[in-house]
């Protein structure tokens, strides 16, 4: 069985951990809403619920490919409370046609935000985020 999965930082085309998603069809771009992308003292981002938007990439998984990105994402679906990531389906607008779909995304688990240092990313791109950082 097939489902779609929004992906906003490593498991984008181009980073380290997108190698998860290889045999598995990129749909394409789009953004979700309601929601504010942090990025995290470890090097990672991290999506929030707030009033901002998150840009990304959905793709057509698997469950075999979703169950694997649960465990990279620290997700245990027996054991939500302990979980760094709550893997959750949210509306995501494809883009640039503007249909939603409904789409898989990991949200940071709000009784981590306390816990961790981070940097909002304004515009909620982190691919164009890491770019300026880099050129600093």
């Amino acid at each position: 069985m097939f489902q779609l999965l929004f992906v906003y930082g490593t498991l984008m085309s181009g980073f380290s951990a997108n190698v998860f998603l290889s045999d598995n069809q990129f749909i394409g771009y789009g953004v979700l809403y309601g929601a504010r992308l942090l990025h995290l003292d470890e090097g990672y981002p991290a999506v929030v619920d707030g009033d901002g938007r998150v840009f990304g990439e959905l793709y057509q998984v698997d469950t075999l490919t979703l169950k694997a990105i649960d465990f990279f994402e620290d997700f245990f679906e027996a054991f939500p409370e302990k979980s760094l990531y709550i893997r959750t389906i949210r509306p995501v607008r494809l883009l640039p046609y503007g249909d939603f779909v409904d789409a898989w995304v990991y949200i940071l688990n709000s009784c981590f935000i306390d816990s961790k240092s981070y940097i909002e990313i304004p515009g909620g791109n982190w691919r164009d985020f890491l770019k300026k950082l880099l050129m600093l």
